[in-house]
C-alpha cells in the first residue's frame, strides 16, 4: 500500500478493498438480509416519534436530486447524504435496531442507511449493498474488541463512522489507497463526545449514528476523486488514538488481513423488545415471572434487579434514569422499563409516549425498586447479558427469575428468523396491507436479485 505509514488505516483499508461476493457465506449474507429488514422495520415505526416528524418534514421536498437516494417510505430522493441522514435517524429513533456488546458498544446496522443511500445513487445491486454491510459489520465489530472509548467521554459512533467508510469503499469498489484517504477524512474531524447519551437523553440520540455515516459516506466521496486526508490519522503525534486517550489493542484490527471470510455480523444480535439492549433480558425475567407466578400489580410489594456493572452505568446511575421525561431517556432507563413491565404486563414502542412517561402506577412502583450490581452476575459479561428480577409479594413470597442470554441472543437457540419476521408484521401492519408486507419481506429476503430501487418503490406508504 502506497503513502500510507499507519497500520490501522492500512489493515481497514487493504481488507475493504479485499472482499467479494465469493467470499460471504449463504449464513453472512441471511443475517445481512435480516439487519435490512430489521432496520426497514423499526424505521416505519418511528414515523410518528417527534425527532422524525421534524426531519421528514424539513428534507421531504427540499433538496432534490432526480436519480438520487430515496428518502425511505416516499419517492422523493436527494443528496445521498441527506437521504442517509434521515433514514439513518429513522433507523435509530426508536433505539430498537441491532447491537453488539464488547469492550465498547455499537449499534452496527446505523450503517446501513449510508450504504443503501450510495447504493441508489450509484444504480448498484443489492449484493453489493450485504456485501458492503458484512465488511462495515465487521470492522465496526473489530474496533469494539479493540478499545472502549466511552470510559473517557467518546461516543461509540466514531466506530460506527469507521465500519461505515470500510463498507462504503468496499461497496463502491474503491481501491486501497482510496478507502485509506477516506478513513483519514472521516476520523480525523469528525470525533463525537458521548454527551450525546449523558443524563438527560434528547432527540440528538436518534442522529448522532446518521451523522456520523453522514460524515462517512462525504469522506468516502471526496477520496473517490482524488482529495487526500490527514496523515497517520489513528496513531499520529495527535491522531485518533492518542487524542481520545484510550487503551487500544490493535490486535483484532491488524487481524483483517487474514480473514477470508467475514462473519463479525453473527456475533451482532438483534432486540426484540424496544428497550437499550442492557435491559433486553430484564424484560425476558418479567414475562417469565408473570407466566409462572400470575401475579398482577396489586400483588407487589417491592422489586429488587441484580444486573452488571455496565447495565448499571449506562442505564440506572444517572439521576434522570429514575425520574424520566423523554422517549430517549426512558428506553434507556431500566428502572422505568421494568417497572412498567411488571405494571402492565407488556412493553412497545408506545410504553415510551409522553403521556405514558408519568404513569402514577409506573412511578410508584420505581420508588419501591432498588437496583444493584450483582458480582455473580458481572462476571458472565459481556459474553452474557444477565439480568435478575426479584419481586417480593404483599402475601410474603418472594419470586425470582434470571435471564442470561436475552430472547435471540447468539446461542440462545431461538428461531432468529421467526422472532424478526413476528416484530417486522407488528411494526409494519399500521401502514401496509398483510399482503404488502409479504412483498416487502420477500424481496429483502432475495436482496441479490433486485435493485434498490426496486425495494424503495414498494416501501412508498
Amino acid at each position: 500500500m502506497s503513502g500510507f505509514e499507519d497500520p490501522i488505516q492500512e489493515s481497514i483499508a487493504e481488507f475493504s478493498a479485499r472482499i467479494e461476493n465469493k467470499d460471504l457465506s449463504e449464513e453472512v449474507i441471511r443475517e445481512a438480509k435480516y439487519r435490512v429488514l430489521d432496520s426497514l422495520a423499526v424505521s416505519i415505526a418511528s414515523l410518528n416519534f417527534k425527532p422524525t416528524r421534524i426531519l421528514r418534514s424539513g428534507f421531504i421536498g427540499a433538496f432534490p436530486v432526480e436519480l438520487g437516494s430515496t428518502i425511505w417510505f416516499t419517492d422523493f430522493r436527494t443528496v445521498p447524504e441527506y437521504a442517509a441522514y434521515v433514514n439513518g435517524s429513522m433507523v435509530r429513533a426508536l433505539d430498537f435496531n441491532d447491537t453488539y456488546l464488547s469492550k465498547e458498544p455499537l449499534h452496527p446496522s446505523d450503517m446501513i442507511a449510508s450504504l443503501y443511500a450510495a447504493n441508489e445513487y450509484s444504480t448498484l445491486d443489492g449484493m453489493d449493498l450485504l456485501r458492503g454491510i458484512v465488511v462495515g459489520y465487521e470492522v465496526g465489530i473489530r474496533l469494539c474488541d479493540s478499545g472502549s472509548i466511552r470510559v473517557r467521554g467518546w461516543d461509540h459512533v466514531n466506530y460506527t463512522m469507521i465500519g461505515a467508510v470500510a463498507g462504503l469503499g468496499n461497496m463502491l469498489g474503491l481501491s486501497i489507497d482510496e478507502i485509506g484517504e477516506a478513513l483519514a477524512i472521516a476520523v480525523v474531524p469528525h470525533v463525537a463526545m458521548r454527551q450525546t447519551r449523558a443524563g438527560k437523553i434528547k432527540m440528538w440520540k436518534a442522529s448522532a449514528a446518521s451523522d456520523a455515516c453522514r460524515h462517512a459516506l462525504y469522506a468516502t466521496y471526496l477520496a473517490s476523486i482524488g482529495f487526500e486526508g490527514p496523515h497517520q490519522p489513528f496513531i499520529g503525534e495527535m491522531g485518533f488514538i492518542k487524542q481520545l486517550g484510550v487503551d487500544f489493542d490493535s490486535k483484532p484490527i491488524e487481524e483483517l488481513k487474514n480473514i477470508e471470510s467475514p462473519k463479525g455480523i453473527l456475533k451482532s444480535y438483534m432486540k426484540f423488545h424496544p428497550v437499550e439492549y442492557h435491559a433486553q433480558s430484564a424484560v425476558d425475567a418479567v414475562y417469565k415471572l408473570l407466566d409462572n407466578y400470575g401475579f398482577t400489580y396489586d400483588d407487589i410489594e417491592s422489586v429488587e434487579v441484580g444486573t452488571v456493572q455496565a447495565t448499571y452505568d449506562i442505564i440506572v446511575k444517572h439521576p434522570e434514569k429514575w425520574d424520566p421525561d423523554t422517549r430517549e431517556t426512558a428506553d434507556h432507563s431500566l428502572p422505568y422499563i421494568v417497572a412498567y413491565t411488571l405494571t402492565y404486563g407488556d412493553i412497545w414502542i408506545e410504553s415510551f409516549n409522553e403521556d405514558r412517561l408519568g404513569d402514577p402506577k409506573v412511578r410508584d412502583l420505581m420508588k419501591r425498586m432498588k437496583i444493584y450490581v450483582d458480582e455473580e452476575l458481572d462476571k458472565r459479561y459481556p459474553e452474557e447479558v444477565p439480568n435478575k428480577v426479584v419481586v417480593k409479594l404483599k402475601d410474603g413470597r418472594k419470586v425470582e427469575e434470571t435471564v442470561y442470554r436475552p430472547k435471540g441472543y447468539p446461542g440462545s437457540g431461538d428461531d432468529v428468523e421467526k422472532l424478526l419476521l413476528d416484530k417486522v408484521r407488528r411494526l409494519m401492519r399500521p401502514y401496509y396491507p398483510e399482503e404488502r408486507i409479504d412483498e416487502i419481506v420477500t424481496v429483502v429476503l432475495n436482496l441479490e436479485h433486485y435493485s434498490l430501487y426496486d425495494l424503495s418503490e414498494l416501501l412508498v406508504i
